[in-house]
């Protein structure tokens, strides 16, 4: 009996021998994380009050950061791009609008019908009243006039003298629809379709102080613009005066709003769902209410932290926090049950929480450290991203994956003190287990037997499917379609097509030309020269689908200058005559020139309204604008591109750059700390191989398949390789102090295999099903990631379970086998594991 026992006992980490064995920084650290097990056990109402205190207190800098779901925030201000954008709000205002495109069905007149015209004089000035953060609201009922008169000009809103009969309004809209200033703005060119623009005084970009409604309500989405003018917008055009018109609204207002309405809500929502899930599986695989609020509790702290390092360093909650909290949750459910795992083996083994406790965080504490730690420096290399959101994203994700570390290795292992010392399992429980360990046994005992015996076929498998990756990425695009991001079902998909259709385009592209000097822009030569881009941007039609500049309010005054000529549609040669063109504008009433130029003149915007397409389209675009420019340069002033359109031009290099140098940077640093880790350049380099494996296999396929690499998709990589080489860290530590153990690779395999397989499957079960609830998302975006995230790593287990073994059992990095272990003894040190296994029931023969 004795001999027995201590032959069991033999097989469990010997710390008190630690001090004589050879010692290095890993044994260093075993010995560290189990005092640290330890002391959290016996002082657990201290790691209690400290956790509690980290939670508020990350609460307390939450609460300080704001919401911000527009696009600047993928960009800092000093960023040149976004510079040129705020140069452009600084002299235009904000560009943000509510589009409401209407039409009258029942009317033979359509918008010109006479009754409906009297509604929508009506609404335009309800609009403007009642919607908060209003500039100016613009319809046909008030839209600027230009006409000739005997004795020059007159600027006046369309309907200042409202038309009586049905007839003089039909005589005005035969007027509007020679207007290109109207047609295709204002109006349709075929007057089926008419339009209401709602001009924001407030852009989102602004300070959130500055958007919040009520100054001493809640900061919360509702209270805040655009949702604020969006609901009043949505209420009034409800209401029953205006049941005969039909409305589409479009624009910033309603996208935006839409979008903040969708993101935070349901990211909450499905990070509940996640939870639930997720604990459903925990009590599944442990049978313990503690395996399940534990890893739950520690993560909850580890978002509360994330979001708390938002608010300490004045950052806004953006585009990329809805992906934090499935990733927090990957990685700290990952740890738990690795911990959870061995804490259960041990504690059935010893009977002793406290033993079990530190017999546990002296076998996974290390791997645990190291694991946070890669997957950490992997988000981390996202860091130098020219995209401010993703940096930050690096940032405060790293803050929350090794928050999420040390509250496992201390607030958990004090959870698990509270209970008995030692519990007896029902014989029922006993049965169900054993058929569950003899089923995952199976499976992964025929892993193994495959593993040993086609590791040359699994690497030349591995190999063709490389290949045809690599292949697959080099079709890749990186590309984005604002629209694909909505789901196909999704109202303001369908609206926004409709107006993008019907009218000028949704984007806009905006050309800032400055002369440098006080009223340059009335030069002759200056005009001429965004006349000529003008033209030239008019001619990438059907992209291109209406422009806007001070050229057309000038050709327009010359026009009815000389009394309506159609002839004289064309810019003045003269300076003189250009100069008082405008001040006869000025002069009759006119107000529309600061949307054209700034207030000394000295510079100009011309205003490409586009397609909704992809950000491609808009490259094109802008590369045949710079190839004009180039041919000819630009004499008299110099030119730059801003606008939306334009950013997402430039965001989509940064976002190519980014995914390059972020695998690069990720790869980089994983590779170098792996080699530290197993203190062997030849190790680490070979156990990278299976963590890009799943990276390359996914960017392949999104190759072939033609699916574009997005803001979202490009975090598929560094997230992808930080929790692979989460699994390949514990595989990998366990096959080297197997082998070290037993001298022969096949034991060791079938060793490690049998023991850090289980978790390794539980833990990819649970991540996949963690992400993939993401297809319940209103947002298509988060649906196809949650899928290729899933995907992801159920590739990254396959590699770790046959490419990494195969590797291993073929390059043979650990060394020489043992020559002395003859193959009946190696087939016994292989079934180790079930000797060890076996002592909960010699245990319990004791008792």
């Amino acid at each position: 009996m004795r001999n027995t026992q201590e032959g069991i006992q033999s097989d469990l980490p010997d710390i008190s021998n630690a001090a004589t064995q050879r010692r290095d920084y890993i044994e260093i650290l075993n010995e560290a994380f189990a005092r640290i097990g330890t002391w959290s056990f016996d002082h657990r109402w201290w790691v209690v009050l400290f956790c509690t205190a980290i939670f508020f207190l990350g609460g307390y800098y939450s609460s300080r950061a704001h919401v911000d779901m527009t696009f600047a925030a993928f960009f800092e201000e000093e960023d040149p791009s976004y510079a040129a954008y705020l140069q452009y709000r600084s002299d235009f205002g904000s560009d943000e609008m509510s589009y409401i495109l209407y039409e009258v069905p029942d009317a033979p007149n359509g918008p010109f019908d006479l009754a409906a015209m009297r509604k929508i004089a009506r609404l335009t000035d309800q609009l403007a009243e009642e919607v908060p953060f209003v500039r100016k609201v613009t319809s046909l009922a008030n839209v600027e006039f230009i006409e000739s008169i005997e004795d020059g000009i007159k600027v006046h809103a369309l309907l200042e003298e409202f038309p009586q009969t049905q007839q003089e309004l039909l005589a005005i809209r035969d007027k509007v629809l020679q207007k290109p200033l109207l047609t295709g703005g204002i109006v349709s060119e075929n007057a089926k379709y008419a339009a209401i623009i709602v001009e924001m005084e407030k852009s989102a970009v602004d300070p959130p102080d500055e958007l919040m409604l009520d100054p001493e309500g809640s900061s919360w989405i509702e209270n805040l613009y655009p949702q604020v003018s969006e609901t009043k917008i949505t209420e009034i055009l409800a209401r029953p005066e205006y049941q005969s018109i039909t409305f589409y609204h479009a624009g910033d207002v309603p996208w935006n709003a839409k979008y903040n309405r969708i993101m935070i809500p349901q990211t909450l929502t499905l990070t509940m769902a996640t939870y639930f899930a997720i604990g459903v599986l925990l009590f599944l695989f442990f049978r313990r209410f503690t395996a399940v609020i534990g890893p739950f509790v520690v993560v909850t702290i580890a978002i509360t932290i994330s979001a708390g390092t938002v608010g300490l360093m004045g950052w806004n909650l953006d585009f990329m926090f809805p992906f934090v909290p499935n990733l927090l949750i990957a990685i700290g459910i990952a740890d738990s049950v690795h911990i959870i795992t061995e804490f259960n083996k041990y504690h059935k083994k010893l009977g002793d929480r406290r033993e079990a406790i530190k017999q546990t965080m002296y076998l996974v504490g290390t791997p645990c450290l190291l694991t946070s730690l890669t997957t950490a420096a992997g988000l981390l290399a996202m860091s130098t991203s020219n995209i401010q959101s993703l940096a930050h994203m690096a940032i405060y994700s790293a803050a929350g994956i090794m928050a999420a570390f040390l509250f496992t290795v201390t607030l958990l292992m004090t959870l698990f003190s509270f209970g008995r010392k030692s519990f007896v399992i029902p014989e029922k429980e006993k049965t169900d287990q054993r058929r569950k360990s003899d089923l995952i046994d199976t499976l992964l005992g025929r892993v193994v037997e495959f593993d040993i015996r086609y590791p040359k076929l699994i690497i030349l498998f591995s190999a063709v499917i490389f290949v045809s990756s690599v292949v697959g990425m080099s079709k890749l695009v990186v590309d984005n379609n604002f629209m694909e991001e909505w789901r196909e079902d999704e109202p303001i998909r369908h609206i926004t097509m409709k107006v993008d259709e019907e009218m000028g385009g949704m984007s806009s592209v905006i050309y800032l030309f400055d002369t440098g000097k006080a009223d340059g822009i009335k030069d002759p030569a200056v005009l001429r020269e965004i006349e000529r881009i003008q033209t030239l941007a008019d001619a990438q039609a059907p992209f291109v689908k209406k422009s806007y500049s001070i050229v057309d309010v000038i050709k327009e005054l010359n026009r009815q200058f000389h009394n309506d000529d159609p002839a004289y549609y064309r810019l003045p040669e003269d300076r003189a005559l250009i100069a008082q063109l405008l001040l006869v504008y000025e002069m009759s009433g006119g107000d529309e020139l600061e949307q054209y130029v700034s207030g000394d003149l000295s510079r100009a915007n011309l205003e490409l309204r586009c397609r909704m397409e992809a950000v491609s389209s808009m490259v094109t675009l802008a590369e045949t604008i710079d190839a004009e420019i180039i041919r000819q340069p630009l004499e008299h002033s110099s030119v730059q591109i801003t606008g939306i359109g334009a950013l997402w031009v430039i965001f989509s290099e940064y976002v190519a750059e980014s995914q390059i140098k972020g695998i690069l940077l990720a790869f980089s640093v994983i590779a170098v700390m792996m080699c530290i880790i197993f203190k062997s350049v030849k190790i680490g380099l070979l156990s990278m191989i299976p963590n890009l494996t799943p990276v390359f296999l996914t960017l392949g396929y999104m190759g072939w398949v033609g699916m574009e690499l997005d803001y979202t998709r490009l975090l598929i990589a560094p997230i992808a390789i930080g929790i692979a080489v989460d699994d390949t860290i514990h595989l990998v530590t366990r096959f080297h102090v197997e082998f070290r153990r037993l001298g022969n690779y096949a034991a060791a395999l079938r060793v490690s295999i049998l023991d850090v397989g289980r978790a390794l499957t539980s833990t990819t079960v649970i991540l996949i099903v963690g992400f993939i609830l993401n297809v319940f998302h209103g947002m298509e975006t988060q649906v196809i990631f949650g899928k290729l995230v899933a995907w992801t790593i159920f590739v990254a287990l396959a590699a770790d379970l046959f490419l990494m073994p195969a590797l291993i059992l073929v390059l043979k990095p650990f060394g020489i086998e043992n020559s002395q272990l003859e193959p009946q003894e190696s087939q016994m040190a292989s079934h180790k594991v079930d000797k060890v296994e076996n002592v909960v029931g010699y245990n319990n023969e004791i008792a």
